[in-house]
């Protein structure tokens, strides 16, 4: 269930039901599939679901697929952060000496946001996933599940060519889908 590029039919709705009944499915395709396989994977094994969602983007931010049952607002906005708190981690390359940029973490007294560099495309831009958890979540495990679908997660990237438009993407086009997600926003607000 490939969506086009990233405007998706889900801006294109004109009842505010209908349109917050479709918000969820938005940004759902194979990779989805994946992610959700990952999810079910960490719950099989530890018996739990801490995970709130994941979320893959490119290194600018740009939101690719979302696991289909976390049910984000704006997951542009939430992959802008990702990739600025990956962009935050790897100044530290220079400062610190470090090796590359791996993985980053936010952890806060009920949540933890993950940030995990899972493979470079082509280019500078790498793919990053995002993870949405609560403070008990065993983000190591996940992380070491993570790594049995990176494979999967670039195959199915490169079978998807609406994936392949969002990250080819210029600037222009990226100003003009956030512009009507946050018109789409406020319309739910209201």
């Amino acid at each position: 269930m490939d969506s086009e590029f990233p405007t998706g039919k889900v801006l294109q709705t004109q009842d505010n039901n209908n349109e917050t009944q479709h918000r969820y499915f938005y940004l759902t395709n194979r990779v989805s599939d994946t992610l959700d396989s990952l999810l079910e994977s960490y719950k099989r094994m530890l018996g739990k679901g801490d995970i709130e969602g994941l979320l893959l983007v490119d290194s600018d931010g740009k939101a690719l697929a979302k696991s289909r049952f976390f049910h984000v607002k704006n997951a542009w906005n939430a992959g802008a952060l990702g990739a600025a708190l990956a962009g935050i981690a790897r100044q530290g390359e220079n400062h610190l000496g470090a090796d590359a940029f791996q993985n980053a973490m936010i952890v806060y007294n009920s949540k933890q946001f993950y940030v995990c560099k899972i493979s470079d495309l082509d280019g500078n831009k790498s793919l990053l996933l995002l993870i949405f958890a609560n403070e008990k979540a065993n983000i190591g495990f996940i992380r070491a599940k993570m790594s049995q679908y990176v494979k999967r997660i670039q195959e199915d990237i490169k079978n998807s060519e609406s994936i392949i438009k969002t990250i080819e993407a210029s600037e222009e086009q990226i100003e003009e889908v956030l512009h009507r997600l946050d018109a789409a926003v406020i319309r739910e607000t209201k």
